[in-house]
């Protein structure tokens, strides 16, 4: 009987299909760990964001005021007590 393929062929298509299917896991595992990252980057920003935000509400005069008032019982100076700087 006529052999159709070599027996060296068998262990090469063998040992490529497997290098083929590494290579694709790996690739899908790289890729996932990228959007992970990608993932992670953006929520920091996020959070970045949201912190600055608040961070430019607590230091606005209307923000300090208001806290000065409840928290230090502080009034507006009068006339007197201002001094100015020439």
């Amino acid at each position: 009987m006529k052999r159709w393929i070599p027996l060296w062929a068998v262990p090469l298509i063998i040992g490529l299909a497997v290098a083929t299917v590494w290579l694709r896991l790996s690739i899908v595992k790289t890729t996932y760990g990228i959007n992970q990252t990608e993932q992670m980057i953006t929520n920091a920003k996020h959070e970045k964001e949201k912190a600055s935000l608040r961070l430019a509400g607590l230091r606005s005069p209307r923000k300090l005021e208001a806290v000065s008032k409840s928290k230090f019982n502080l009034t507006q100076p009068r006339a007197e007590q201002v001094v100015y700087i020439k």
